[in-house]
């Protein structure tokens, strides 16, 4: 004691108490397996039970963890303010529907689907128009359709005017003195348009029948 003065005490570290520090709570980012036990909420139960909300819960973490692997620190914030506002809508969710609105709120669309224009249909080529060609039949008149069934440019056939008796009699005849004239010499024909038929067979022929003679 000096001068009735208590001598001054060493003071020591020990009497400075440093200050207490805070370590920042780690960010809760979804993981790509979802939390499933524990004191967990309806809307993570739900997650766990059903497999579209924990297919959800997969694409929106893989989505942010790929996210994160390349944001500067603006986006890294936008990052972390979507996963807060996630976890408390989702949490407050009661059913399936409100849990898959959350996490589709947050997640990527797919990119658009570009669809190939289609080609324009290359324009049918017409039907050429029809000019009305026909063939002639051997022997018969020209024309289209001509003659008409039953009757030729004489008139009826020889069948309805004589019977088939004497048409097919005249028609063997005219075929023998002219075949090549198939329908020149067919019982249809007129009787006068087959006679007139044998007659010129006859007259062209070399050796005549002896029906010629006869006409």
């Amino acid at each position: 004691m000096l001068g009735g003065c208590p001598a001054p005490r060493d003071i020591t570290n020990n009497s400075i108490q440093p200050l207490p520090t805070t370590t920042p709570t780690p960010i809760p980012w979804l993981s790509l397996d979802p939390v499933c036990t524990g004191s967990i909420t309806r809307a993570e139960w739900l997650v766990c039970d059903n497999p579209q909300l924990n297919a959800l819960h997969r694409r929106l973490a893989q989505q942010w963890a790929t996210a994160r692997q390349y944001a500067s620190d603006e986006k890294y914030g936008v990052l972390e303010d979507q996963l807060y506002a996630l976890l408390s809508e989702r949490d407050q969710c009661q059913d399936v529907l409100c849990v898959a609105t959350a996490y589709r709120r947050y997640l990527d669309g797919p990119p658009p689907v570009v669809r190939p224009t289609p080609n324009k249909p290359k324009p049918k080529p017409g039907k050429p128009p029809k000019h009305g060609h026909w063939k002639p039949r051997p022997g018969g008149p020209s024309g289209p359709g001509w003659p008409p069934p039953g009757r030729d440019g004489d008139g009826p056939s020889c069948v309805a005017t004589a019977g088939s008796q004497e048409a097919l009699r005249l028609a063997r005849q005219c075929a023998r003195v002219n075949p090549s004239n198939g329908w020149g010499c067919s019982p249809q024909r007129s009787c006068g348009s087959l006679k007139r038929n044998v007659v010129k067979g006859c007259n062209e022929t070399y050796r005549k029948p002896e029906f010629c003679p006869k006409i």
